[in-house]
């Protein structure tokens, strides 16, 4: 018979390991020098953290991470023989790929572990930003910098944009807070099952998302939706959504936003907007050897952009040309199959602007689980814990 206590220590030293490999992965990290350095350091002690699972777990690939190393191996193919990109370049591409694979195959083995840890870290993302926002609109006190506070370096949050403010907690942007969250909440829904925790927690990272009053929160916001539509359909009661479109529109009336977007794309040359125009521009510039080849992936077809691109699907297909969009349709066709037509089509809006490096780690998560299949997935102990357990007193699924 096991010890409860033993078991009680290991269910919390694996949340505790998930938990900060997927910090690592869903904070990106930008010093002052904005060298590459906080990427390749992050990424090297996540797969420190990682590895120990791995091996315990005896891992044997599934479908979906043999098809994303097809992915990945087309895409270093074309980094170190068509377009040769830095030698560095090409491991981090690796080293994220190979992260994404080795926590999926992990929480397979442990997925209670993986999805309380999803939830601390959903939690801990939702709270900082709610406090920043009551500390602004209670207090009447200037944005408190938690990411400045927590990591050195100043956030990008603005107080007064277009007569709105901006929110960005834990991270260094409010785009950055409303892409990577919307990330992680999908990846919640389609690894998770449905329970009044989950869809609680889900209903809150929805309003939290909307909190950055960013232009990606619009857009997140209608497909996380119809994700939670689509995969937990059988478990929504009609009052749930009534409640959560309720908040939603109180929130659209009183904030502003509405008339802040009109603003800010209509009236402005909208910096996100332009830089958006501009890639687009320089890559139908090219040469149709440069179309079928791919730009590469040393080669930024995002003019002016900062730390995000022109979503990840847009980056892939232009820099890695025919041999990636081949091994990017493979993807596809495995979602199709799995999913159907409808849940792919709103699967597919995550990563088509998903504004993050390609190679980071958590796109490449969300599309594992997304080409495992919701009718695939192993049921969630988690849903079945008792309503007591959170991410503060961890215990063994019985």
């Amino acid at each position: 018979m096991n010890d409860p206590f033993s078991e009680r220590m290991r269910f919390g030293l694996v949340v505790m390991i998930f938990f900060a490999s997927l910090f690592l992965m869903f904070t990106p990290f930008e010093g002052a020098s904005q060298t590459m350095f906080p990427k390749y350091f992050s990424a090297g002690v996540a797969a420190a953290l990682l590895f120990p699972l791995v091996v315990i777990g005896k891992i044997r690939l599934k479908i979906p991470s043999v098809l994303v190393l097809v992915a990945l191996a087309t895409i270093l193919f074309h980094g170190l023989l068509i377009r040769p990109a830095p030698i560095q370049f090409n491991i981090l591409i690796f080293i994220n790929v190979m992260l994404a694979v080795m926590i999926y195959e992990a929480s397979l083995n442990w997925r209670s572990e993986f999805i309380a840890a999803v939830y601390c870290l959903l939690f801990v993302n939702i709270a900082l930003i709610s406090v920043q926002a009551l500390l602004f609109y209670v207090l009447s006190q200037d944005i408190y910098d938690f990411h400045k506070l927590i990591f050195g370096s100043p956030s990008r949050f603005v107080e007064d944009y277009l007569n709105v403010a901006r929110f960005s907690g834990l991270q260094v942007e409010p785009g950055t807070y409303a892409n990577y969250m919307a990330c992680l909440l999908a990846i919640m829904i389609l690894a998770g099952g449905a329970s009044k925790k989950s869809l609680l927690v889900s209903f809150l990272c929805i309003l939290s998302i909307l909190l950055t009053n960013s232009g990606s929160s619009f857009y997140f916001v209608p497909v996380l939706l119809a994700l939670i539509a689509l995969v937990w359909k059988s478990q929504i009661r009609w009052h749930y959504i009534l409640i959560l479109m309720l908040s939603i529109g109180i929130y659209l009336y009183f904030s502003g936003i509405v008339s802040h977007l009109e603003s800010r794309f209509l009236e402005h040359d909208d910096g996100s907007m332009s830089h958006r125009i501009e890639g687009i521009d320089v890559y139908l510039a090219t040469g149709m050897e440069d179309r079928f080849l791919g730009l590469g992936y040393a080669i930024d077809p995002c003019v002016r952009c900062f730390y995000q691109d022109i979503g990840v699907v847009f980056n892939l297909v232009t820099r890695g040309g025919v041999i990636v969009t081949l091994a990017l349709m493979v993807l596809m066709l495995r979602s199709l199959t799995v999913n159907g037509f409808i849940l792919s089509f709103v699967l597919m809006l995550v990563p088509l602007n998903e504004k993050m490096f390609f190679y980071e780690a958590p796109i490449w998560i969300f599309i594992l689980f997304a080409i495992t299949g919701v009718a695939h997935r192993a049921p969630a102990p988690l849903a079945r814990r008792p309503a007591h357990e959170t991410c503060a007193g961890f215990r063994q699924a019985q």
